[in-house]
């Protein structure tokens, strides 16, 4: 089947990356004469960055480009908040380089430029090519138009559509200031005024660099020329008693560089496609920006059509009619969504600040985490590194239940003055961890505080700050990399060059991770010591449970399983374990490596049983293994 899609914009580059990766071929058609590059940057929810996620692993040396945001705060002009809340994996990034990073995965053969749609060629009332204005035709099995909110392919199958009025403006920029993101770091801070309606927002999208925006009533602007000079002269005037943050944004912006966004949308379409053709993205809805739920929609939109495309058993239309049953319900949400956060915008009422994300996008089936885990951990803590199967076991039967957010202990900033019980030094650790190797059926060594001992706890914990600032999942697979160097390999993981070497490795950008390290990621390890202070965490690890209702159930230090998995059962009764038997390989799949132990405790069988699956797997090339005095760690061998 061949796929001729129509526009490179996000919704379509990603449509096209998941199917040709699937067998299709794909013709990209784009209006413009290069790679698009208008817009500025914008907030990623996680379930697109699942997206994102599973699209690198077609070519995991391709970097997924954007900025961790784990925060937003809402304030007055005054800097009193009204409202702070922690995201989970949200991401800002500038448009132009996830653009760049779709673009990575195709062919520049799959990409034609200078084609603007004109009209389609019909045949027995199916279209059969897509006729551009520079003469060019395009003949294919399918068409999906992805070409925005001012789509030339929708016009085509439903005619003019009624957007709604322009009642509120946005002016969004880029400015580089380091020493604002430094103080603002990893945080959506958005002040809203409460006289009438006008808001600025601030996200960092980089190290260097902050996406602005300002967000108001056109009521408020008096002359209709936005010409750089009067846009600049606009915000000053509107922006005036805003706190020194804005004056900051405002004195590093280049006037010249802004885009201007008339906020509009229109009313669901009773359908997104007609015969052969269909729309994704802004092409098919399109929301006011006030939810941030435009890229992400486009995303979410791409990976369905995708799935269904691949899945496909039926013809083109009962597809395009499943697309709609999937994607519908919640697009109308959305856009509601964003027509009640305008009205109560425009109408500055208090009593109705909405967060302006959305917060749920996943599939009705796909249960909502109810129960949260705060899990205060440290990678040199010998306990943290022995409890990994049973959290690895209560993650693959409850991970629908609950969502972990891993904090650091940190422990030991050096050994002078430390006095942990009977550990006062690295050779006191070292027969500590002796026992532990002799008690529990994890491997681990007590070598490294022999050959090589940790003079501080302090440094691979701030890495994984680093890491967790660039990309989650790489980061937890990067926590899990250096606690096995530490524990089973006996190396050690204060050693910067260890860690960026780890950390590229693991696809994560080595000059990101060192200034990362030496700035905003430092400042994170801090806040993470402050909140176990706040939480009176005094014993690694600590495990704190909480549900909707506010109870919350700790439990501190070594913990077996069925202790973790009633806390789960405590505070969520109607949790059903997921009993899925799964092959050896797929648990490889979800954990890139595996004790013997783990492999045995996770697979429920004997150990003998256990080590001839592990044996056999890596005798037919599908395992490969490392081995010390006290065990095994296995993991998939190279294009496995």
């Amino acid at each position: 089947m061949k796929v001729v899609i129509i526009g490179s914009g996000i919704a379509g580059m990603a449509l096209a990356v998941i199917l040709r990766n699937n067998g299709f071929e794909i013709a990209i058609n784009e209006r413009d004469s290069e790679m698009p590059r208008k817009g500025h940057a914008f907030l990623m929810h996680p379930d697109a960055m699942d997206i994102l996620n599973d699209i690198s692993t077609f070519n995991p040396g391709i970097e997924i480009p954007g900025q961790v945001i784990d925060k937003i705060v809402l304030k007055r002009p005054d800097n009193a908040i009204i409202q702070s809340t922690e995201l989970e994996s949200w991401i800002c990034m500038k448009r132009i380089d996830i653009i760049k990073f779709l673009n990575d995965f195709v062919s520049e053969s799959e990409i034609h430029y200078n084609r603007t749609f004109s009209h389609f060629i019909y045949e027995n009332e199916k279209a059969i090519a897509a006729a551009f204005a520079n003469g060019d035709v395009e003949y294919g099995d399918v068409f999906i138009g992805c070409d925005g909110a001012n789509s030339k392919v929708r016009q085509s199958l439903f005619g003019d559509i009624n957007f709604t009025p322009v009642q509120v403006k946005e002016i969004v920029g880029v400015v580089q200031n380091p020493n604002l993101i430094a103080r603002l770091p990893s945080t959506f801070t958005k002040y809203i005024c409460s006289k009438n309606g006008l808001a600025i927002g601030l996200i960092p999208c980089s190290n260097e660099e902050m996406v602005w925006f300002m967000q108001f009533d056109v009521n408020l602007q008096k002359n209709k020329d936005e010409s750089p000079e009067n846009i600049k002269a606009l915000c000053y005037e509107l922006l005036n008693h805003f706190p020194e943050e804005v004056f900051e944004i405002l004195s590093n912006n280049n006037f010249n560089n802004n885009y201007v966004w008339h906020s509009t949308d229109f009313d669901l379409l009773p359908a997104f496609h007609k015969s052969n053709v269909a729309l994704i993205g802004d092409a098919a809805h399109v929301a006011l920006p006030f939810t941030t739920a435009g890229t992400t929609n486009a995303l979410l939109d791409a990976s369905k059509m995708a799935e269904l495309l691949i899945n496909n058993k039926s013809t083109f239309e009962d597809t395009c009619h499943q697309f709609y049953e999937a994607r519908a319900t919640q697009l109308k949400e959305h856009i509601n969504l964003g027509r009640e956060i305008k009205d109560n915008f425009l109408n500055a009422l208090d009593a109705k600040v909405t967060l302006p994300l959305i917060t749920q996008l996943t599939e009705n089936e796909k249960e909502k985490p109810v129960i949260q885990l705060l899990y205060f951990t440290d990678p040199v803590c010998s306990t943290c590194w022995l409890v990994q199967p049973q959290l690895r076991k209560l993650s693959l039967r409850y991970s629908k239940y609950f969502e972990i957010k891993y904090h650091m202990g940190g422990l030991l900033p050096s050994w002078q003055g430390y006095n942990s019980g009977k550990i006062k030094n690295p050779n006191d650790a070292a027969e500590h961890w002796k026992e532990m190797a002799e008690k529990y059926n994890m491997p681990i060594s007590p070598n490294v505080w022999l050959e090589s001992p940790l003079s501080s706890w302090f440094p691979p914990s701030i890495a994984i700050k680093a890491a967790q600032l660039q990309n989650k999942i790489k980061a937890f697979h990067f926590h899990r990399r250096i606690k096995e160097l530490l524990s089973f390999e006996s190396k050690n993981i204060t050693d910067i060059d260890l860690l960026i070497e780890t950390a590229i490795e693991l696809g994560l950008d080595r000059n990101r991770l060192i200034d990362d390290i030496g700035k905003m990621a430092l400042v994170k390890f801090e806040e993470d010591l402050e909140y176990a202070i706040e939480l009176d965490v005094k014993v690694l690890p600590t495990f704190i449970f909480s549900n909707q209702q506010n109870e919350s159930i700790i439990l501190n230090g070594y913990q077996e399983y069925e202790t973790l998995e009633k806390a789960i059962l405590d505070l969520h009764p109607a949790a059903k374990k997921d009993t899925t038997i799964r092959k050896p390989l797929e648990l490889f799949q979800i954990y890139q490596s595996m004790t013997t132990h783990e492999f045995t405790y996770l697979m429920d069988l004997e150990t003998k049983e256990a080590e001839d699956i592990l044996k056999n797997l890596s005798h037919s090339g599908l395992l490969q293994s490392k081995k010390n005095n006290s065990g095994s760690i296995w993991k998939l061998s190279r294009g496995v």
